[in-house]
């Protein structure tokens, strides 16, 4: 059984501006490194937005892709939630990473070879998040596990 991981750099952002957003696709690899792992790609989805305010809970939709010609078994998929910024980019320091949170992958998700799957996280902004937390970009680094089938 393969082991593949993908980590999703901080290039790949979106954006709690009371809606969710996608600012650019994660790049796909389809080559081994040294340990013989493999990575698959995890991107926003763009155009599925999600509104939160605080106390909200909503879902934030990411497309897992496999540039593979056989599927694989996404096992894991998790989110960490980077200091958010402001419309210009620059940081918000009222408003603490802590007030998003992202749930991990529900369930395991099967990519078909050469194929992608959507599935949503389910996303929450914490009651006590202050007003400075409206209107803002938060980023998110996504990282997870699959293997073959």
């Amino acid at each position: 059984m393969s082991r593949w991981r993908s980590g999703v750099p901080a290039g790949a952002l979106a954006a709690v501006v009371v809606t969710w957003f996608a600012i650019g696709p994660a790049p796909v690899a389809n080559t081994a490194n040294g340990n013989g792992i493999k990575q698959f790609g995890i991107a926003d989805v763009p155009g599925r937005a999600t509104a939160l305010f605080p106390g909200s809970t909503g879902a934030r939709w990411i497309r897992l892709a496999n540039a593979e010609n056989f599927p694989i078994l996404v096992r894991t998929v998790t989110a960490a939630v980077g200091k958010p910024v402001d419309s210009r980019g620059r940081p918000v320091p009222a408003c603490p990473a802590t007030s998003v949170r992202l749930d991990a992958l529900a369930a395991p998700v099967t990519v078909p070879g050469n194929g992608t799957a959507d599935v949503a996280l389910t996303s929450h902004m914490l009651p006590g998040a202050p007003d400075a937390c409206r209107a803002v970009t938060f980023p998110l680094t996504y990282t997870g596990t699959a293997v073959k089938l």
